[in-house]
């Protein structure tokens, strides 16, 4: 059996799926957390059961070998050989790569050079890639760009800075989530049977961004030169004011400090010191004053994005669709964004937005002007295919 690996690495963790080239089918996933703590935890799914231990997971090389050996030692897979491609979500590709790449020395070599822009993620993932292609040297290595989708963002929806610093150092909106939001259009091309579609895409999660499509291409969205930038998240602050920082080094901060303040330190963590909506929703139940302003202030920037691309993308919308860690699964948070919305005349059907669902389902009423969706991303497919495209399966 021919087998493509796909990963996605983060900062600590290292997620997983591995697929039947064949069927597309998924044959096992799972993932290392917490890598660099003395508690990692590793875990794998068999047979529908999940595996689960805790163990020391000291960097991303050692999870590597825990993924690989598990696969053998679990006979999924019978050697090496069996693994023909890796796929990786790889964040920043800038605007050079507007498509999935077979990753060679130069293509690293990129991956690595725009860290500075995403240094939570593109670090770990150049990590990652050099780790496979020692381990397995045979299996060829493909690189899935978030900002890929986005390339298509018109220059009108980019910064009003010096034209000849912007382009010295590349200073545009490169965006995010660019897998995620390709597989909600891609679905809803199929779920609305229409070749093209346009959406406005909520994808919130602990990283949370909003695109605007129009006719299946990203027109704008909410991520720009960094993850920073629009939504409140996890720990990262969203829209400030761009003085801040300038100011908080004059105070004496060191630019490292304003750096880790506003990407580490800030959003639901740095209002509440949780970084996780569903223990801030906890605290704002029992009455913590700090998050509930916190969940307002989210819902608040969503609801403003929303209006904001609706009137981008002007008439015949197809949809509103929530996705992503909270918006696959909060149906208070849609509720609540959706209530923020009166201008758009939204209504969500109040018994079937809490119903369970595997793949989609339409959440607004017969009285919504605009059809609203909940769809469950699926990235790792999108990577998957990429590497059957790029490899000839």
């Amino acid at each position: 059996m021919k087998m493509i690996l796909v990963i996605n690495a983060g900062s600590s963790s290292i997620k997983y799926k591995l697929f039947d080239v064949s069927t597309n089918n998924v044959i096992t996933n799972g993932q290392c957390e917490k890598i660099g703590n003395e508690s990692g935890i590793f875990s794998i799914n068999i047979n529908n059961q999940k595996k689960v231990q805790n163990l020391p997971i000291p960097n991303h090389q050692q999870g590597i070998k825990l993924i690989l050996n598990t696969l053998l030692n679990e006979k999924i897979i019978s050697s090496f050989n069996d693994i023909v491609g890796i796929g990786h979500r790889v964040v920043m590709g800038g605007k050079k790569y507007n498509s999935s790449v077979i990753i060679d020395q130069d293509v690293l070599k990129a991956i690595i050079d725009y860290s500075p822009l995403c240094p939570l993620h593109n670090p770990p993932q150049a990590t990652t890639i050099k780790e496979f292609m020692r381990l397995i040297p045979h299996a060829k290595n493909v690189a899935v760009f978030d900002t890929s989708f986005h390339t298509t963002i018109p220059e009108v929806n980019g910064y009003a800075i010096n034209d000849e610093i912007k382009k010295k150092y590349g200073i545009y909106r490169y965006g995010m989530h660019g897998i995620s939001y390709r597989y909600i259009t891609w679905r809803m091309q199929k779920i609305l049977n229409k070749q093209d579609v346009n959406l406005v895409i909520c994808h919130l999660g602990n990283g949370a961004s909003i695109c605007a499509v129009k006719n299946s291409k990203s027109m704008n969205t909410t991520m720009g030169f960094t993850p920073i930038e629009g939504l409140l998240m996890g720990s990262r602050c969203g829209d400030i004011d761009p003085t801040i920082p300038l100011f908080l080094i004059k105070q004496g901060f060191s630019v490292q400090q304003v750096d880790n303040l506003l990407n580490k330190e800030s959003g639901f963590k740095g209002m509440t010191g949780n970084n996780d909506c569903r223990d801030v929703s906890i605290l704002a139940e029992k009455g913590d004053k700090n998050a509930k302003l916190a969940i307002d202030m989210f819902e608040n920037r969503v609801a403003k994005y929303i209006v904001t691309y609706v009137n981008e993308i002007g008439g015949n919308l197809d949809g509103i669709v929530f996705t992503g860690g909270i918006g696959e699964n909060s149906a208070e948070t849609i509720l609540n964004v959706v209530k923020k919305l009166p201008i758009l005349s939204l209504s969500c059907d109040e018994k079937r937005i809490f119903e369970k669902y595997d793949d989609y389902k339409l959440v607004s009423n017969n009285l919504s002007k605009i059809k609203i969706f909940q769809v469950r991303t699926n990235e790792e497919l999108m990577i998957e295919q990429d590497v059957k495209k790029l490899l000839n399966f």
